[in-house]
């Protein structure tokens, strides 16, 4: 531990980090070490960091005299909240202090956001505090926004996102109201979700789409880690196929059929159901979600299910990253050697899931597929390329995620750009329509510019995505795809402007519903033999492109 440093930063939870104290004298195994340091100034951002090859830290408290401001305590397979780029990292974690180390976060009156009459907005915070405020669903900073000095008048449909800053602090977290009017809000969807913390990253999405003047209205039963069949045996409170439980565990099982018993009298009667599926037990998978399916039909025949197809963890250790899962669609699949590659996985993976369930028949509509992964994919590819606006290579994970697996989402702190990117793939989906220019980048750090191109790229993802249930079939076919090898890497592109790609690996003919959908990149492996279409809603397939890597390499 000897050289690890405490930083504090009021500028980002990535930048602007100065050293508060450094460890100079580890103690002895499985001891608590203590540090003590004066510090005159707050900072809304702290962290620590060891060094490489340290020992692993169990807990870390920090303290402000004798109150506890944070407790850290990294649990075997818990990933690490850290404030760096993109790498695996143990050694650095860090906390947004948020409320602790600012003004009081502004209070907006009226508090009651849905008017009958134009009303004049009063904003106050600490006194002393700068307020400062945007009405474009960009976050004010001490150099962005407005600066208040006067009740806002507010007469139509508006968001007001606000900060407070004192004197020599970091901004507090913003405050975001968005007020209605009655005349000009349209009815939105009520939604239900079944998973565990990244369906949970989606529980920010009403505000999203609120801000586009709808009443979407959200609600879900989450467990941390939870597979599917977990959650109906909660619900069911038939655990006969799990191992012999601890009283530990008894008593949390007890308390999450109490809590789905409470949820389930909540539920009306939703439009729509998002399951979340990751349990590579495909038969058991299968046999969840049909009875989830079943159940919610007895409260609502119309829904519409989907399955939510989630990123993997930055380690990329499934068995679709592995290349270890059937597909009705090929032959053979094979490893997932890059980022992009393993979204393109992920997504098979919920495609079996998918045909599986249509297999089985079952009464209302048919399951469709939230492809968010694909979102991910392109994201890190367009990052990495240099691609996306603002942001330098190697920062895709610092840019979107509070840890290795976990995108930032709505938790007070003001940062929710990951979720952002996953939602509007949901409201491009359930509302058939571009989020662009509708729903404001609300409690995000994104500039106009970049918001549009986030929710561009998830409008394009979603309508040219057959699973979706938006494609439209054409008659003119898409250009044949072009191959380009470096040796490590293929890439494809296509003269028909905006077209996107399947391919396979094994020789199986692909087509606009067989086989990977092309995130970017394609790696160069053993065995391979890549074909590929180029498709687009509103055109026909292409003709099949196949490459032959043993002439390629000549």
């Amino acid at each position: 531990m000897v050289g690890g440093k405490i930083e504090g930063s009021n500028t980002s939870r990535t930048e602007g980090f100065v050293p508060l104290a450094e460890i100079k004298q580890a103690s002895p195994a499985k001891e608590w070490s203590e540090l003590k340091f004066d510090n005159t100034k707050v900072y809304r951002y702290l962290r620590c960091t060891v060094p490489a090859g340290a020992a692993r830290i169990g807990t870390v408290e920090f303290y402000d005299g004798d109150r506890v401001i944070w407790t850290f305590t990294d649990r075997k397979g818990t990933p690490i909240t850290y404030f760096l780029a993109d790498q695996q990292d143990a050694h650095t974690f860090g906390i947004d202090l948020g409320d602790l180390a600012t003004a009081q976060r502004p209070n907006f009156n009226p508090p009651v956001n849905d008017l009958k009459a134009p009303a004049d907005v009063k904003i106050t915070s600490t006194p002393g505090a700068t307020i400062r405020y945007t009405l474009d669903g960009t976050s004010p900073t001490a150099e962005h926004g407005e600066t208040y000095t006067a009740p806002i008048h507010v007469d139509k449909n508006t968001t007001i996102s606000a900060v407070a800053i004192l004197p020599d602090h970091a901004a507090s977290v913003a405050s975001i109201t968005t007020y209605l009017f009655p005349e000009t809000t349209k009815p939105g969807f009520e939604t239900v979700g079944l998973g565990n913390s990244l369906t949970g990253t989606t529980m920010g999405f009403w505000r999203f789409v609120r801000t586009a003047g709808y009443t979407q209205r959200s609600s879900a039963f989450l467990r941390g880690g939870a597979l599917t069949r977990e959650l109906l045996a909660l619900a069911t409170g038939d655990f006969a196929n799990d191992k012999v439980a601890s009283a530990k565990e008894e008593t949390a099982r007890k308390k999450g059929s109490e809590v789905w018993a409470d949820f389930w009298k909540k539920v009306g009667k939703p439009d729509i159901l998002t399951l979340q599926p990751r349990d590579f037990d495909l038969d058991k998978e299968i046999a969840a979600e049909i009875s989830f399916i079943k159940l919610f039909h007895t409260k609502a025949p119309d829904i519409q299910p989907y399955l939510y197809c989630e990123w993997v963890e930055m380690a990329r250790q499934r068995p679709s990253d592995k290349g270890e899962v059937p597909s009705y669609e090929m032959k053979k699949t094979f490893p997932a050697l890059t980022w992009e590659e393993s979204m393109s996985a992920m997504l098979l993976y919920v495609e079996e899931l998918q045909h599986r369930l249509a297999a089985a028949h079952l009464e209302g509509k048919p399951v469709h597929i939230i492809p968010s992964a694909l979102a991910m994919g392109w994201m890190k590819n367009l990052v990495d390329q240099g691609q996306f606006p603002g942001v330098k290579p190697g920062n895709f994970y610092s840019l979107l995620f509070a840890d290795q697996v976990h995108p930032k989402a709505a938790s007070g702190n003001g940062d929710s750009n990951g979720a952002f990117l996953v939602d509007m793939t949901w409201f491009s989906t359930f509302y058939r329509e571009s989020s662009e220019g509708k729903v404001l980048p609300i409690e995000t750090t994104f500039t106009p510019g970049q918001a549009q191109a986030i929710e561009r790229l998830d409008w394009n993802i979603i309508k040219n995505y057959p699973d979706c249930g938006l494609y439209e079939e054409g008659t003119q076919p898409c250009r044949k795809p072009e191959f380009s090898n470096d040796g490590k890497t293929i890439t494809l592109k296509s003269s028909t402007p905006g077209a996107w790609f399947r391919y396979t690996l094994d020789g199986t003919v692909p087509t606009r519903t067989r086989g990977y959908v092309y995130c970017g990149a394609i790696s160069v492996q053993p065995g391979i033999q890549p074909k590929a279409i180029a498709y687009k809603s509103g055109m026909a397939d292409s003709e099949v492109a196949e490459l032959n890597l043993s002439t390629a390499s000549k």
